[in-house]
C-alpha cells in the first residue's frame, strides 16, 4: 500500500536530450558553435549574420535527424 502511494522516479535518461549519447550531444553543440563562429567571423553584414543564425537554429533539428538517422 505504501509503495503505491509514493511517487515512482524514473531512473536513467528521459527527455529529448536523454536519447543522445554524451559524444553525440558534444558533437551537436561543438558543430553548432563552430558554425556560429564561422558566421560571425566571415560575414560582414550584421543583418545577414542575424538571418544566418536564425536559419541555423531553424534547420538544426533537421540536420541532427538526417545526420544521426534518429528522431529527436
Amino acid at each position: 500500500m505504501v509503495r503505491r502511494l509514493t511517487p515512482q522516479w524514473r531512473r536513467g535518461r528521459t527527455g529529448r536530450l536523454g536519447r543522445r549519447s554524451r559524444g553525440e550531444r558534444a558533437a551537436i553543440v561543438g558543430l553548432s558553435l563552430a558554425a556560429l563562429f564561422g558566421i560571425w567571423t566571415f560575414v560582414d553584414d550584421l543583418a545577414l549574420r542575424l538571418v544566418l543564425v536564425v536559419l541555423l537554429l531553424l534547420v538544426l533539428p533537421a540536420i541532427v535527424v538526417i545526420a544521426l538517422d534518429r528522431r529527436i
